[in-house]
């Protein structure tokens, strides 16, 4: 009698264990789909990056904790952790100048310790944009060889993913190799880029492509120019209200120790987002490449003057004369 009452009560809890097991694997399944399907599109048509870090960081856990029950949503990986990757590299900026700061008053200690900050950072934003690209690799294979089959939605996450795995290698650079992210991913990355065509996608994939041309010109085919390829990409961008290629550009004009050719690209970020209007469905996007770009022009600022870029100054520089008489205005001094 005992026996068949334990008996009872042990199916009784395997059956109540296989309901749960159910529930939450349907659970799963809803917030993959949701999420895919409506969290993230809403998302995309947002402005304020902060909420997006503040939803890609809390979310990606959660939602890839169901993969314990489920499949992995590769695809929904692929994109969060870029953008949690983002979130990382603009803390990483922020890092940066308190570094310049605390070295411009001879603060040795403080400059010290924010750099290894900013480090730390830029390794966080590896590690996140790195995982990124596998899970790009899960969802649509290794790319670098051949096109992959995908349809125009599927692309999307395809071009998103190969931009994290570009974005892995620098920010690993940047955080002297503590990931350990292998270095040839942002070739393969480039080469996947090519699958895609450059108007429908904001000319991200030239400005890949040419951003290469442009640190090894060797390569570049004869008769092009590399920096003329990346303008060509940037004005793409611009066109479309989606200015990824314009942050790219600014990066790599950045790298080059070209000041002239770095603030141009700058001043045309900034006329730009002053006369076209951002894609509505895509505008997260825009406002990400448009703080990348203020990141580097507040990093200019403040080597030369100890603050970041004036409100309203994006593409102004300190030694602009109406920029130099509006920069000094005691008025700011005195404001709240």
């Amino acid at each position: 009698m005992h026996q068949s009452i334990r008996a009872l009560l042990v199916a009784a809890i395997l059956i109540a264990m296989t309901g749960c097991s159910s529930i939450y694997r349907t659970t799963g399944w809803f917030a993959y789909d949701y999420s895919e399907s409506y969290a993230m599109p809403y998302v995309m048509k947002t402005d304020d990056t902060e909420m997006g870090c503040a939803m890609s960081e809390a979310m990606t856990p959660m939602l890839l904790s169901f993969s314990e029950l489920t499949w992995s949503p590769d695809r929904l990986a692929t994109t969060m952790y870029m953008q949690a990757g983002a979130c990382a590299e603009a803390k990483a900026s922020e890092e940066g100048l308190a570094y310049l700061r605390a070295y411009k008053a001879q603060n040795i200690a403080e400059a010290k310790d924010a750099r290894i900050r900013q480090k730390r950072l830029f390794a966080l934003a590896a590690n996140r944009q790195y995982k990124g690209y596998k899970h790009l690799i899960s969802e649509f294979g290794e790319p670098g060889e051949e096109c992959p089959d995908i349809d125009k939605d599927e692309e999307f996450f395809w071009m998103l993913g190969l931009v994290s795995g570009m974005q892995a290698v620098m920010s690993d650079l940047r955080s002297q190799g503590e990931v350990g992210v292998p270095k040839d991913i942002a070739m393969k990355s480039v080469r996947g880029s090519q699958c895609l065509d450059a108007k429908r996608w904001w000319g991200v994939p030239k400005a890949m492509q040419a951003a290469v041309w442009t640190m090894m010109p060797d390569n570049a085919p004869e008769g092009v120019d590399p920096w003329q390829e990346l303008a060509d990409a940037s004005e793409m961008g611009a066109d479309a209200g989606v200015r990824l290629a314009q942050a790219i550009e600014v990066v790599i004009a950045d790298g080059s120790g070209n000041q002239e050719r770095l603030r141009d690209a700058i001043r045309r970020h900034a006329q730009s987002v002053k006369t076209k209007s951002p894609s509505k469905e895509y505008l997260m996007l825009d406002v990400i490449a448009t703080k990348q770009v203020l990141a580097v022009s507040d990093r200019l600022w403040t080597e030369a003057t100890g603050s970041r870029t004036p409100i309203g100054g994006l593409g102004t520089f300190w030694d602009d004369k109406s920029t130099t008489e509006e920069a000094l205005d005691i008025d700011d001094l005195l404001e709240d």
